[in-house]
């Protein structure tokens, strides 16, 4: 009965892999118990024997676990059948070894299952990839932690240890429930959270965590601080890029090849309502079919920005700018910019009415000049000379008014070129004082008229600047001969404080016209055209700072918040038609568009004012 015991010992821990060397010694240690129990005297209560027992069951259960409480059981029951045999009647106590035995094997098989995991898990998370840490579900305290987690937050190892997790993850709500959720037999839990290291600084984890026997939970982290970063001034800028677009007083719109409306913003809206992904057709003209031929489908077509009109049934007359775009998926879209030019279409059909009229009145009064040819053909030379007059006006106006005709884009001009020659001839007192008037209303109008313009093509994001290093007191001089004359016939001060070398990056244009508005805009705020103006330029950092200061009527603070504003005049009582009010608007445009800024300070009313402004700075070679 031993001899079949002891084979199918040896069979079993043959099959466990006996040519292993602890496989060897647990082998030998089970035949050294046997032979012990074949040999000792008395078997079943023999010390030394029982240590012999007791050492191979411990070894099994380590070795084995579940198969090392089986492998003592068979010692055990070759144990009992041996002493059995050689006392009897056995003794009740040769059953305590054997219940011990396989106690101890069983109790070993769980204490060592349990070091070698935990063992094994130290040893993966010293090996993870990024943070790692054992977090003790009891009390919630940091069991160990591997060099790269203790690095992310600003500690050490030995200062995690026992440390509560409390501490670096305070967020209670996501710790909860992670923890409520990393339970035995669940898998992995992932959470996206927020720790905070030594510094106070908040960092971004994903956080996997796995528990062990309802014990320890190991977690791993991967740092997503950049990330989340990124991802929040991602969402800013579409925020403030949507911001932006809501404020345009034109719509804006961004459309698919099917029509639909991918985007609108908030004037389109409050113009059409909100589109809900509607064809642009249905949106717009409230109609059922594509419009026939459709331009915007000329964008995917041809690939390049295209310009249209449209009448809408509201009675406003609409420009649209339309370009090329593509998707966040590659995908091609067309964006259309929408601006309201109903007035503008008016002033247009207005003045074609008004060149009409005029051509007729003509007409009529060509009729009149040959009746009065012959009226008059009696009369002596000084009638003739006044009927050539009257003649050599009327080819004026004829000429003016041909001019008007073939250019309605600049209707103006001519009205420019013929007022001085007219008001020139006129001998009469009273009509020459009106002639006057509408000529400095002309000028006024074609001045308006140039510089809406002007401001207009700054607005323009595609106007390209000939930047290039100016020398800005030799610009500055070039600017101030225009005002020789006027500087010395008004008793006028110029002080030109610019040092000698004082180099800018700038439009050479552009930078002549900020110039000569900004002292125009001085002179005509001197009393009497007396006073003193002083330009003087510094250097701060990588601008130059540029002031222009007059002695001149001086501001209130709320003509200082408005001196920018387009039409805006300080003096408003003075109704002089020298200036539009878009000198200084144009000067913002200008400076800004070179990357720079501009604004004026004044004490007060009759305290003089000062305009400054800045450019970027050539640093010398």
């Amino acid at each position: 009965m031993a001899s079949r015991m002891v084979e199918s010992l040896l069979r079993f821990l043959q099959e466990g892999g006996l040519r292993k060397p602890q496989n060897i010694l647990v082998a030998g240690a089970f035949g050294a118990a046997i032979l012990a129990a074949l040999l000792v005297e008395p078997p079943g209560t023999n010390l030394i024997l029982w240590s012999l027992l007791f050492i191979p069951a411990v070894a099994v259960g380590h070795l084995y676990r579940e198969k090392g409480v089986v492998a003592a059981t068979v010692l055990g029951l070759a144990y009992l059948g041996i002493t059995a045999g050689r006392a009897y009647p056995p003794n009740p106590d040769i059953v305590l070894p054997f219940v011990a035995m396989v106690a101890l094997a069983a109790l070993t098989s769980i204490v060592s299952y349990s070091t070698r995991e935990q063992i094994h898990y130290r040893k993966a998370m010293e090996r993870a990839p990024g943070g790692a840490f054992l977090l003790r579900r009891e009390d919630g305290t940091i069991v160990d932690a591997n060099h790269d987690f203790a690095e992310l937050l600003g500690y050490t190892r030995r200062e995690l240890e026992n440390l509560p997790i409390s501490k670096i993850w305070p967020y209670a709500d996501d710790r909860e429930r992670f923890l409520s959720q990393a339970q035995p037999g669940t898998g992995n839990v992932v959470l996206e959270t927020q720790f905070i290291g030594r510094d106070g600084k908040i960092r971004w984890f994903v956080l996997w965590g796995r528990c062990l026997e309802d014990v320890i939970i190991t977690c791993r982290v991967s740092d997503v601080t950049r990330y989340r970063e990124e991802e929040t001034a991602l969402k800013a800028e579409r925020h403030r890029l949507f911001t932006i677009l809501d404020t345009l007083p034109a719509y804006v719109t961004l459309q698919g090849e099917d029509h639909t409306i991918r985007f609108a913003n908030r004037a389109f809206r409050e113009t059409f309502g909100d589109p809900g992904g509607g064809r642009c057709y249905e949106v717009q003209r409230g109609s059922r079919r594509p419009c026939n031929p459709c331009k915007g489908a000329m964008i995917f077509t041809l690939k390049s920005p295209e310009q249209w009109e449209w009448d809408h049934t509201n009675g406003k007359t609409y420009g649209v700018y339309a370009y090329p775009f593509t998707d966040t998926d590659g995908k091609p879209l067309m964006l259309q910019l929408g601006i309201d030019i109903t007035q503008r279409v008016q002033a247009e059909e207005a003045l074609k009415g008004f060149a009409g009229n005029l051509q007729a009145k003509n007409q009529e009064l060509e009729v009149l000049r040959s009746q009065l040819s012959l009226v008059n053909q009696e009369l002596d030379m000084t009638v003739r000379e006044r009927t050539a007059d009257v003649e050599k006006l009327l080819a004026q106006k004829d000429e003016f008014i041909s001019q008007l005709g073939h250019d309605l884009k600049t209707p103006l001009t001519p009205l420019v070129a013929l007022m001085p020659r007219i008001i020139e001839q006129e001998q009469d007192p009273d009509l020459r004082r009106l002639l006057e008037i509408a000529g400095h209303s002309v000028t006024y109008m074609k001045d308006l008229v140039q510089k809406t313009l002007h401001l207009a093509r700054m607005n323009s994001l595609y106007i390209e600047l000939e930047i290039e290093p100016l020398d800005l007191k030799a610009e500055l001089d070039n600017t101030l001969r225009n005002y020789t004359i006027l500087f010395k016939t008004k008793a006028i001060t110029l002080n030109n404080n610019i040092p000698g070398g004082t180099v800018v990056h700038a439009d050479r244009v552009l930078l002549g016209e900020v110039f000569n508005n900004l002292i125009a805009n001085a002179v005509k705020s001197l009393e009497d055209k007396k006073g003193a103006i002083t330009i003087d330029a510094i250097r701060d950092q990588k601008s130059i700072v540029v002031s222009v200061r007059d002695t001149g009527i001086g501001m209130t603070r709320e003509q200082l918040d408005r001196a920018f504003a387009e039409f805006y005049k300080a003096d408003a009582s003075r109704h002089d038609l020298d200036s539009p009010g878009l000198g200084l608007t144009i000067c913002r445009r200008i400076v800004e568009r070179h990357g720079g800024r501009i604004w004026a300070e004044s004490a007060g009313a009759g305290m003089g004012t000062a305009v400054i402004f800045t450019l970027e700075a050539v640093d010398a070679p």
